[in-house]
């Protein structure tokens, strides 16, 4: 993860421990970055999957709300946005991607972020292998 993005998760990690003390231990980290093959490989016999969100947070009633965290002008790979699509869309009770602070805490406070399935729609119309990460580009006009 790149440092911005680091950044932010602890910020907003951060926020949720110190403003709904209610609620300590249902927002985690998953850890799904790996630093060799042989980490990867070996993180995969443990359960590490593809496309699982950065945070998740578990609601009342066992609901998970998937969090996939950008920052503005990154660039990723088309490939591994579709996989995260794919985890939000299909697994979580709901998912988003968030790309700042206040749009996390939105979701955190039973709001909406970026909708995965405008992000799917717009990295299947892609012809490249990477994109640089623009929340303009997901919205629906």
């Amino acid at each position: 993860m790149a440092q911005q993005e680091h950044k932010l998760q602890a910020q907003i990690f951060t926020w949720h421990w110190n403003n709904k003390p209610t609620e300590r231990g249902r927002l985690f980290a998953t850890f799904q970055e790996v630093k060799s093959p042989i980490e990867g490989g070996l993180k995969k016999s443990l359960g590490l999957v593809r496309g699982v969100p950065d945070l998740v947070l578990v609601r009342d009633g066992g609901f998970l709300v998937g969090i996939e965290l950008k920052t503005p002008n990154s660039t990723h790979l088309v490939s591994h946005l579709i996989e995260q699509c794919s985890w939000l869309i299909n697994v979580p009770y709901i998912g988003y991607f968030c790309d700042t602070f206040k749009m996390a805490e939105e979701v955190l406070n039973g709001g909406k972020g970026i909708d995965p399935k405008k992000v799917l729609d717009y990295c299947k119309s892609v012809t490249t292998k990477n994109i640089l990460w623009d929340n303009t580009l997901f919205i629906t006009k």
